[in-house]
């Protein structure tokens, strides 16, 4: 088995809670009979940051694969590990974080101390701590055995990328008797970079019964945005939906969830359900077509500022919660004129925040896209973020990348399709374009190409768009949101990758069905661009039947409006008057409409306005 392999075998045993309970759930909505039961063992052992105040919350951690003391895990004797044994509710190690130190100079490719691999004996004393340790070069078991030789009670490693992996024993692994869990790189910087300032303190272990009050979900389990950045003709609402649990010893009678959604110019949506009697070790399901359930989030066609949103999740037990790391959740989401992206954006450019990688020959990463309203843009442009992590010895300049778009007609229902990837490798190809880097100073910086022809989208049609690599030191940029619960729910892909080319496997996506960081540039169909060469603006909006449209501009002007298939429904002539114009709007009917004012010296500005 690969290593690739491996790492979503251990990740699927370990965090089979969201990723297959939730398809459970979905195949019995209907029925409505999954309200709140026990949840499986592997939901109540936890990583999470006890202290300063700005580490407090669950991580995602993988394990000693094999070793029986980890729910999920059947021991295989490749590790020795003898206690604790995690499968015994409460039973847990809580403890200071201290970096291992072997006295080795240098630093490792990805700008960490050798010294703190802990791949010879360690210089430090570790009595009672949890050792922290960076991958790189040695066999993990040696890694803890060496920890544990100097005192330690527990080991984290440090990924060399954002992603969750499994841990074999190797040769060591036989002699090591403490536990220990592997993070990403992202969690790891977190934690590390508070060590500098103090004490650290984390938790590890079967939290079912530690506390009284201990209600809590994980960001797995939750419904987020479908994009977190919408072009505003595809926004048309969506579902909210969580997954809890009571790890406390106490009964909830009275818990609640509430979920808000926060835009532009305030709160749009605040909804709380009162959760059922909840006993110890229950499970409860608020999900669209359950009888616990959010009402759908829409606040119909066209009426959805432009701007950003913030969806925020709190559950609320009965009495202050002793564990309050995993009650409040959120996530942000943009409405704009011209970008579909699942990752963030920082107002031009689709969020890159990691790198994650694990070819040996080449790599390719695509986003998922279909939409019902698809066919009133075109796709001009690509945006993406590729990087190296060690620009000595693999620049990223002169490197090949591909970008593709194509059609995926393959015939398939959902992920739940053994054979959905079986056609990747001979799809239908709309969009190939070759890119190769400039200079080095890309590296980790969004690039923006202009597609040869712009592709006109289909309702409706599945599309498949690809960045590929053909080293394998090279990485894509994903965001860190976290689309699991909507690709169960949905069974949709979300972010499909594929390793080693066609030699290799496709994979429905990274750990936590990461967002990759692709970004579409599109326009309206029948314009040739969406950006505003001036700016503009119409107030107030959405509109009545008069409307101010405000421009940074003087004098005589076209106004023409179009709706959202690219009809002209208004054209006058306009004159601005310190850049002002009074236009009445009562001939338009409720919706979304493009502004185009157009200027004497060609100039134009365009923006979007909403009648009410």
């Amino acid at each position: 088995m690969s290593f690739f392999a491996f790492y979503f075998l251990v990740k699927q045993n370990l965090r089979t809670l969201a990723k297959t309970k939730l398809i459970l759930m979905k195949k019995t909505l209907l029925s409505l009979v999954v309200i709140a039961t026990a949840f499986w063992s592997q939901s109540q052992v936890t990583f999470s940051g006890v202290s300063p105040a700005s580490v407090v919350g669950n991580y995602n951690f993988g394990v000693q694969a094999g070793e029986g003391i980890w729910p999920g895990e059947v021991d295989d004797a490749t590790w020795n590990v003898v206690a604790p044994d995690f499968n015994i509710n409460g039973t847990f190690i809580q403890d200071t974080l201290m970096l291992v130190e072997d006295g080795t100079p240098g630093m490792n490719p990805q700008g960490n101390p050798i010294s703190q691999e802990g791949c010879s004996t360690l210089t430090n004393d570790l009595s009672g701590k949890i050792a922290v340790v960076y991958r790189n070069t040695c066999e993990f078991g040696t890694k803890v055995l060496n920890a544990q030789n100097a005192g330690a009670i527990a080991c984290i490693i440090v990924n060399r990328e954002d992603a969750i992996i499994g841990m074999l024993g190797g040769a060591d692994g036989v002699n090591v008797t403490i536990p220990c869990i592997a993070i990403s790189s992202v969690d790891g910087a977190t934690l590390i970079n508070e060590m500098v300032s103090g004490p650290v303190v984390v938790f590890l272990g079967n939290k079912l019964g530690v506390f009284a009050n201990d209600m809590g979900s994980y960001a797995e389990d939750m419904l987020i945005a479908p994009f977190a950045t919408y072009q505003e003709s595809q926004i048309n609402g969506f579902d909210l939906g969580i997954q809890l649990y009571n790890y406390g010893s106490v009964t909830q009678n009275a818990a609640t969830v509430n979920a808000q959604i926060t835009g532009p110019a305030g709160p749009v949506y605040d909804q709380t359900v009162a959760l059922p009697t909840m006993a110890t070790a229950d499970t409860a399901f608020v999900f669209n077509g359950n009888t616990l359930e959010f009402p759908r989030f829409d606040l119909g066609a066209g009426n959805y500022p432009v701007g950003d949103y913030t969806l925020t999740y709190t559950i609320t037990p009965d009495a202050s919660d002793n564990d309050p790391g995993d009650n409040v959740f959120v996530y942000n989401f943009n409405v704009n004129a011209t970008m579909i992206s699942l990752a963030g954006n920082d107002g031009t450019s689709p969020l890159s925040n990691s790198y994650p990688k694990n070819s040996t020959t080449q790599y390719k990463s695509c986003m998922f896209y279909v939409d019902t309203n698809a066919s009133v843009l075109t796709v001009e442009g690509i945006h993406f973020t590729a990087y190296s992590s060690d620009l000595t010895t693999v620049p990223l300049a002169g490197e090949e990348i591909t970008i593709t778009i194509e059609e995926w007609n393959d015939v398939w229902a959902d992920i739940t399709d053994p054979n959905i990837f079986s056609g990747l490798d001979s799809l239908n190809v709309l969009v190939f374009e070759q890119y190769y880097p400039a200079t080095d100073a890309e590296n980790g910086v969004s690039q923006y190409i202009p597609l040869t022809s712009p592709l006109p989208l289909v309702n409706s049609q599945r599309y498949l768009v690809c960045l590929e690599t053909f080293n394998s030191e090279i990485a894509f940029g994903y965001d860190n949101q976290d689309y699991s619960a909507n690709q169960a729910i949905s069974l949709m892909p979300v972010s499909p990758l594929q390793i080693d080319g066609s030699t290799g496997q496709w994979y429905s996506g990274w750990n936590g069905t990461s967002a990759s960081s692709i970004g579409l540039q599109v326009g309206y169909t029948g314009l040739s661009e969406i950006s505003s060469e001036i700016k503009g603006k119409a107030y107030p909006n959405p509109a009545g039947d008069n409307l101010m449209i405000s421009v940074e501009a003087e004098g005589a002007a076209v106004l023409t409006v179009t709706d959202l298939s690219g009809k002209v429904v208004l054209a006058k002539d306009v004159n601005l008057v310190n850049g002002l114009s009074a236009v009445n709007t009562s001939t338009l009917e409720a919706g979304m409409y493009i502004f185009n004012v157009t200027l004497e010296n060609g100039s134009r500005s365009i923006f979007n306005v909403v009648k009410k």
